[in-house]
């Protein structure tokens, strides 16, 4: 079955500034319906590995060891609901030494003081010799959490994808305090990475999963920083393509039209030299003439009448924005396809290709790598923004739904623009803002991962690109790792075809895509059998993700990249806007996502700098 990001999950909290654990961890995040967290026994070694000398400093220090790790997990003092202390040779004189400090981690500001329950247990000795008390707590946070005072910060950022994240991380690069909010359990966005249930050493991509070292060198030199292993795309083999009159054939995509390849070649021809005219920062230069919808700009040149370039277009349309030629603007369509190094790049590997290079820990690592560099309690998870309010200049006013609130003197808004809707903006935003918000379409998108306990396909000379213009089965890629013994293949279900495909009931999904995988490889052949046997099935529909609502982008219509191509990157007098949709290169990727956040934190830092200093 699928996993589900409204079960309950965990998070390990290893805050910077903390011995390295080694073996274990300093606290867990446990999310459902609320959120509990509970830390290891915190004792009094500092980062350095030293210690202090009496009880009363050791007290000291490990009570500041627990608030580290509650705030790495989102948690303050006033979510403590039990703690436990661990005292060696316990002497009731020594009281006030336990108590002064950890009243005061108690007690907010206002002189508000939490009163959680608490268990002392006296032993001869702890596990470090020079351990004379430890402290272990739980925490506990729902969403109906009590009014609690606001929280002052140069900048808010809205939104925990890479984008969002990376926008914080060079806006604490450059010194200034930074709080995020992501209204999920987890960062990441797009990316999600999971763990197999039946093989725990191994992970898969539910979302977001291909980077290249040459055309995407932001998100690669990354990967360089973090010390992260990338793997080469397979590409060995023959692929499968179903055409639009239900035949299927063995071979490479130039042979698999027949009588039709002309056609299908000119239509790719003409766009891709359309694409390369596109200038992505100039939206006025192109013509107006062709404006149109992208099924419009085909019936221009001639060729709606030919089914193979019909399907061609449907398939590479919704595949690459989640939308139909019928939906999108065929500028906003080329505009993107020169926005990712052009047609060629989109559809292959090897090393210019967008499909060039995996990375073997999952995407997830990269945006996890860069949240832990903020200080411990930058990073807010479970907190939907409901409003924010500009009242004056530097001044911007933040509330989540369980009632938290910040001030900040700038708010980066790095979520996708379909879902600003669901946060009241005082004063609203302008009316081109507005409309483009209104107007996006966000990709219609699922992917399906099945996991098998040998790579059959590669057995039998297949690199494991299926596609079809009539689905489920909109097309795949092969994203095993031998070494982790993990044999699967991404499926991905796009456009109309995923409209019909998410009516079915959940059995019904997945029965669909492994029966249709069954017949692309021959229906009562050896293979179908191997194709049905699967180990393990993983999947998210993007388009049913709250707080998301859709991927790899939000497309738009015809004449909307002209009119408010350039409202898309607009502040708002303090708020300013980030996310993969205002990349100029690799919207939809998280190429664009990246370089989008860190346009984003430069426009927000070089204001604040302009700013007079009190």
């Amino acid at each position: 079955m699928a996993p589900r990001d409204t079960h309950p999950s965990s998070n390990l909290v290893n805050p910077t500034g903390l011995p390295d654990p080694q073996w274990y961890s300093h606290g867990i995040s446990i999310e459902g319906a609320g959120r509990t967290i509970r830390t290891s026994g915190q004792v009094a070694q500092r980062d350095d590995g030293t210690w202090p000398s009496s009880v009363a400093e050791q007290i000291q220090q490990a009570v500041a060891n627990l608030e580290k790790v509650l705030k790495a997990a989102g948690a303050f003092p006033r979510d403590i609901v039990h703690l436990r202390f661990y005292v060696v040779d316990w002497d009731l004189s020594a009281a006030n030494d336990l108590v002064a400090p950890v009243l005061a981690l108690l007690t907010d500001k206002y002189g508000s003081a939490n009163k959680p329950l608490t268990t002392l247990v006296p032993v001869p000795k702890l596990a470090f010799p020079e351990a004379k008390f430890e402290i272990e707590a739980i925490a506990s946070l729902s969403s109906a959490s009590i009014s609690t005072p606001t929280v002052e910060t140069d900048v808010v950022v809205v939104g925990g994808g890479f984008s969002g994240v990376m926008a914080a991380y060079e806006l604490n690069q450059a010194g200034y305090s930074v709080i995020l909010l992501e209204a999920k359990h987890r960062i990441g966005g797009r990316s999600r990475t999971q763990r197999l249930r039946t093989n725990p050493n191994a992970v898969v991509e539910l979302g977001a999963t291909w980077i290249n070292k040459k055309t995407q060198p932001t998100i690669y030199a990354l990967t360089q920083k973090f010390g992260l292993q990338t793997e080469a795309q397979y590409t060995e083999g023959d692929q499968i393509y179903q055409g639009y009159d239900g035949r299927i054939y063995r071979c490479n995509m130039d042979q698999a039209h027949n009588e039709n390849t002309q056609q299908v070649q000119k239509f790719i021809l003409l766009m891709a030299e359309a694409a390369e005219k596109c200038n992505i920062r100039l939206f006025d230069e192109f013509p107006e003439e062709e404006d149109v919808t992208l099924a419009e700009w085909v019936a221009q040149k001639g060729l709606a009448d030919n089914p193979a370039v019909k399907a061609t277009c449907r398939l590479l349309c919704s595949a690459v924005v989640g939308c139909e030629p019928e939906d999108v603007g065929a500028h906003y369509f080329l505009d993107y396809l020169k926005s990712c190094c052009g047609y060629m790049s989109i559809v292959s590997e090897g090393d210019d290709g967008a499909q060039s290079l995996k990375i073997k820990t999952g995407t997830s690592s990269i945006v996890d790598a860069l949240a832990n560099t903020l200080p411990a309690g930058s990073v807010m998870l479970h907190s939907p923004v409901d409003s924010i309010s500009q009242y004056a200049k530097n001044e911007v006013h933040v509330t989540t739904s369980s009632g938290a609130t910040y001030k900040a003197k700038r708010v980066i808004i790095a979520i996708p623009t379909n879902t600003y809707t669901n946060i009241q903006f005082t004063p609203p935003l302008p009316p081109t803002k507005k409309a483009l918000v209104t107007r996006t379409k966000p990709g219609i998108y699922a992917k399906a991962i099945l996991t098998y306990s040998s790579p059959w396909w590669r057995e039998a000379g297949l690199v494991g690109k299926f596609e079809s213009v009539i689905g489920p089965v909109c097309f795949s890629w092969d994203i095993s790792d031998l070494s982790k013994k993990q044999y699967s293949l991404a499926i991905f279900i796009a456009g109309k075809v995923a409209s019909e495909w998410h009516k079915l009931d959940e059995l019904a999904r997945e029965e669909a895509i492994i029966e249709h995988l069954a017949t692309l490889v021959g229906e009562n052949s050896s293979l179908a059998a191997k194709a049905r046997n699967i180990l393990e099935f993983n999947m998210v529909e993007w388009t049913k993700e709250e707080y998301i609502g859709g991927a790899p982008t939000s497309a738009l219509g015809p004449g909307m990249l002209k009119k408010f191509g350039t409202v898309l990157r607009e502040s708002v007098g303090s708020i300013h806007f980030g996310g993969g949709e205002t990349a100029y290169e690799w919207k939809g990727y998280m190429e664009g996502a990246i370089t989008a956040g860190q346009r984003v934190a430069k426009e927000v830092a070089d204001e604040l700098a302009a700013q007079p200093q009190l």
